[in-house]
């Protein structure tokens, strides 16, 4: 007995001693467990894919080029792809930058020509004179043409009033000309594709 006496002793006294740390700490247990209790609770998230890093309009998207982040669901914009599968092997139709979400409006496809007349197809063409291209506006028309010859005036009409759909972002110091995407019909489409394989495009701009 009294050896259990000895060491109940001891143990108040060391409470004592102590007293003002085992307070704090009770204290702060109690804080942190009513500040976890009404907390509010983390807002949903979503999967969304944005740009690994700044990537050119144009740019034939890799598994590389794009990663998926969890954004609060409230942020996420529209059109916005949930999957990196879903925008592989997709064309950029517009320059984006770095950790920036890519919707159905940065890529090739159907809904670049929502508002436009029915059975418009969106089609990219790479215009061989980056400076006559930042003429350009968003709506502006233009005509296509293909150089079939050396000859400076030697050249075929492909694509006539055509609507100027996305521009992209030029460097100055481009020397490969400029994509532009151009809302046109399937048969236009067609026609843009093979003079583009019969040498370089340029174009003019209709009044």
């Amino acid at each position: 007995m009294a050896d259990l006496s000895d060491v109940t002793t001891r143990l108040r006294r060391t409470l004592r001693r102590h007293r003002r740390w085992t307070v704090a700490l009770c204290v702060a247990l109690a804080v942190f467990s009513f500040t976890r209790a009404v907390a509010p609770p983390a807002p949903p998230t979503a999967a969304v894919v944005v740009a690994a890093r700044d990537l050119a309009s144009g740019q034939v998207l890799g598994p590389d080029d794009v990663r998926v982040v969890r954004l609060p669901r409230d942020a996420v914009p529209d059109g916005v792809a949930t999957t990196t599968e879903a925008l592989v092997a997709r064309t950029l139709a517009a320059p984006v930058r770095r950790g920036e979400p890519i919707s159905d409006r940065r890529v090739v496809g159907d809904s670049l020509v929502a508002g436009y007349a029915p059975g418009l197809v969106a089609s990219p063409v790479r215009i061989d004179d980056a400076d006559v291209v930042s003429l350009l506006r968003v709506g502006d028309r233009i005509d296509v043409y293909a150089a079939v010859s050396d000859d400076v005036d030697d050249a075929r009409r492909v694509v006539t009033d055509a609507a100027v759909v996305t521009l992209p972002r030029i460097d100055d110091e481009s020397h490969d000309g400029a994509l532009v995407v151009l809302a046109l019909t399937p048969k236009d489409a067609a026609a843009l594709a093979q003079g583009s394989a019969e040498g370089p495009l340029s174009i003019s701009l209709r009044g």
